[in-house]
């Protein structure tokens, strides 16, 4: 899967599953998805780990579940995309 189709995904994921009222268009590729970005808690994180593991197939091991793993879109993407070999 396209690193470009991962985001999209990504993106849908955000605005249609999660719970935190975010529209597509606010969702840019490199948008901080916290604090001054798209505002996202860690509640809400813990939501999206969810959704995205069930999404693309995947789990996330600990060493993952990094803030740094979950900056931005893009960044979450080449997680995503890395886990599926």
């Amino acid at each position: 899967m396209s690193q470009e189709t991962v985001i999209n995904r990504l993106k849908d994921v955000i605005s249609q599953e999660l719970d935190a009222n975010i529209t597509r268009e606010e969702i840019g590729n490199d948008t901080p998805l916290f604090e001054e970005g798209l505002g996202l808690d860690s509640v809400v994180l813990v939501e999206l780990i969810s959704l995205v593991e069930k999404e693309f197939g995947i789990k996330f091991s600990d060493d993952e579940l990094r803030p740094e793993s979950f900056s931005t879109v893009k960044v979450l993407a080449d997680v995503v995309t890395g886990k599926q070999g």
